[in-house]
């Protein structure tokens, strides 16, 4: 019977992949290829004649890279006069945006991006971007987007505005997910405090949950370290009442300063547990290694209990332990890791990114004000419409006063609707969580939803697991001494990310792990500390 369900949602998926990616490139919904070409679009308010706007930029996913790949740019176009020349990179880093300043400044694109080594604040230090904090006036409609909690998030360390954002406007992305049918074979409910987390992790140990026979290969509980290996554990530091940074380095202090988290009160206490957890073969004993796709490699090859990961692929990778076998297999989006002292949080998406730099060469150019005007377009009714739904008629219909993208568009969830360059990440707009929502249900009812479909709509819902849970992150404050140090003293192979490693996994003990973070304090650390607080204090005051 299991090979028979295998074998069945094995094909499922590969036809609907295969008629998604035909769907998207051959037609939509009726519509031939190249659609979009002798639409008749009205000029918006806002158009210009001939103007021409250079960039660089890193692309990714399957937006299209060509002006004529897809229907969003030609239709910006048409609306707006406004025709974008960008030069896209798949491999965008810090050597591409260093390249293009050895040019000269006078040589670079209308529009940059940040990258690597090449920051915000280094893109500023070689006087190759233009502070827009004068220009807010002309952007009203992306400053009421931005919204007063996120204008920290969106200023760089010295209160400038740099940069035209991005907006997410859906507060979840990850989830905590547990093996539901593990916890029903242990016969316990989903843990509500620390004692009921241990108790199912350690029931994981002791049992061969994935029936395979061999009783040692379960996970209890695994968690994604990030790429340069900061994030490592940050949903425990969460569960331990810290409400860090999204690189899980900074937080703020219980007297409401701006500081580290090794610094917070409650830091020991969270060493103390998780080496148990790591001694007592709990926690993954690769902690310090695991990158998300390793994550969800081991979700999808049936070994793990506990993950944090976005909540789609609780959904995606319940279907492949599915389709490889195991029928009853769910991972369950629910509410974050109650911790010791009752503390149950997860990080907010940053939900704004510091997308596109204006370059000096457009104000050489005379383009500062034009490409502030057009960023407000673009977050101008129209311009959401547009980046979130479309065209009316072709990619959405009103239905009673509402834009509800066609079932052909979302049929495969992101898949499809990216694929026709709607929600154009690379380039940045404010995508809304009614299209962000509408693309999770793949144009169906709640009802309709499978089980696994239905967990990943639990944990992004405006009522679903994890709301009352969220917290702001702090951002992490982009300073001179960061800038410095972030790369030798916290990333570093004697940087203290290195140091909580060893000491979690019992190599140095908690009093010579902070030891080494005293020694790191004394060799530049103190001044990223001092001057992090600082710019906090100048940013929120």
């Amino acid at each position: 019977m299991k090979k028979l369900v295998s074998l069945a949602l094995a094909l499922i998926m590969t036809l609907s992949l295969t008629s998604a990616f035909a769907t998207a490139t051959e037609a939509m919904g009726g519509l031939e290829a190249n659609w979009w070409v002798d639409l008749e679009i009205p000029k918006s308010e806002l158009y210009y004649n001939e103007l021409t706007i250079t960039a660089l930029g890193s692309h990714y996913n399957q937006y299209s890279t060509d002006f004529n790949g897809g229907f969003y740019f030609p239709t910006i176009e048409k609306m707006t006069g406004v025709h974008f020349d960008i030069d896209w990179r798949s491999d965008y880093n810090s050597t591409v945006v260093a390249t293009a300043l050895a040019q000269g400044v006078d040589k670079l694109p209308h529009m940059i991006q940040a990258s690597g080594d090449y920051s915000i604040a280094a893109l500023i230090n070689e006087g190759a971007i233009v502070d827009l904090t004068e220009y807010l006036d002309l952007m009203p409609n992306v400053v009421e987007a931005v919204g007063e909690d996120r204008m920290a998030i969106w200023a760089e360390a010295d209160g400038g505005i740099w940069t035209l954002p991005d907006l997410v406007n859906v507060p979840g992305a990850q989830s905590t997910a547990v093996r539901k049918d593990w916890l029903d074979q242990l016969g316990m409910e989903v843990p509500d405090t620390w004692e009921e987390w241990k108790a199912y992790w350690y029931g994981v140990r002791d049992n061969d949950m994935n029936g395979n026979g061999d009783p040692n290969d379960e996970i209890p509980i695994s968690l994604e370290m990030g790429d340069t290996g900061e994030r490592s554990l940050h949903q425990l530091l969460n569960a331990f009442g810290i409400a860090a940074s999204n690189d899980a380095q900074f937080c703020i202090l219980p007297d409401g300063t701006y500081g580290m988290v090794y610094d917070h009160p409650n830091y020991k206490a969270f060493l103390e547990e998780v080496r148990v957890l790591h001694a007592d073969g709990i926690l993954d004993q690769e902690f310090a290694t695991r990158k998300a796709t390793d994550i969800l490699n081991l979700m999808g090859g049936n070994l793990v209990g506990t993950v944090f990961a976005y909540a789609e692929q609780c959904a995606v990778q319940t279907e492949t332990v599915i389709a490889n076998g195991d029928e009853d297999a769910l991972y369950l989006c629910v509410a974050p890791i109650v911790g010791p002292f009752g503390d149950s949080m997860l990080q907010m998406r940053e939900g704004l990114s510091k997308k596109w730099c204006i370059t000096v060469k457009a104000e050489q150019d005379g383009l500062v004000e034009e490409l502030c005007k057009f960023w407000n377009w673009q977050y101008s009714p129209e311009g959401v419409t547009l980046y979130n739904y479309g065209i009316e008629g072709y990619t959405f219909d009103v239905v009673d006063g509402k834009n509800v993208l066609r079932p052909e568009v979302v049929a495969s969830g992101f898949n499809v609707y990216r694929t026709m360059d709607l929600e154009f990440a690379p380039f940045g707009g404010n995508w809304l969580t009614d299209a962000f929502m509408q693309c999770v249900f793949s144009g169906m009812t709640v009802e309709d939803l499978t089980v696994p479909r239905r967990s990943f709509y639990d944990g992004l819902r405006d009522d679903g697991v994890n709301i009352g849970k969220y917290y702001q992150m702090p951002a992490v404050q982009g300073t001179e001494a960061y800038n410095e140090y972030v790369g030798e003293l916290i990333r570093g192979g004697n940087g203290i990310c290195t140091y909580r490693d060893q000491c979690i996994a019992g190599q140095i003990t908690i009093d010579e792990f902070f030891a080494k973070y005293e020694e790191l304090k004394g060799r530049g650390l103190q001044d990223v500390i001092d001057q992090g607080a600082a710019a906090y204090a100048e940013i929120t005051k």
